[in-house]
């Protein structure tokens, strides 16, 4: 039998403000670099995903065909003052981007949340200079 991903309800929308962003090693052999990055973010939750602030860091490899590839963690904080925490993974080509999100909580409220799989897909305004996203329940 074969079977289908499929994509869920849209559950937000997101933007992401970068803070500091660093390469903290190159490797001219391997043509490749690492990079060290943080940012915030204000998240427009469609309910029951709920709004909020977040904050997060990661590091990047950067390839030499402008392929980047970032492992992510940080923490969101709603406006109900109740603290998530997620971790994700992504992709990014030429500005464009595809993150895998899993968020945790301890408040009773949002338990639903503990172990949500989220597809983030976004690109850089580049006149803005913030990263847009928009997040979908992956199912």
């Amino acid at each position: 039998k074969r079977s289908m991903i499929s994509i869920g309800r849209k559950l937000f929308d997101e933007v992401d403000t970068p803070v500091q962003s660093k390469i903290v090693s190159e490797d001219s052999i391997n043509k490749i670099a690492e990079r060290e990055s943080s940012w915030t973010a204000e998240i427009n939750g469609i309910d029951p995903f709920p709004s909020g602030k977040a904050s997060g860091s990661g590091s990047s490899t950067i390839h030499s065909n402008g392929i980047s590839i970032s492992s992510w963690q940080g923490k969101f904080t709603t406006r109900n003052r109740e603290v998530i925490t997620f971790n994700g993974r992504d992709v990014n080509k030429n500005g464009e981007f595809i993150v895998l999100r899993t968020y945790f909580t301890d408040s009773l409220e949002l338990s639903w949340i503990n172990g949500l799989v989220c597809l983030v897909k976004g690109e850089f305004d580049s006149q803005e200079k913030v990263f847009r996203c928009e997040g979908y329940e992956f199912m």
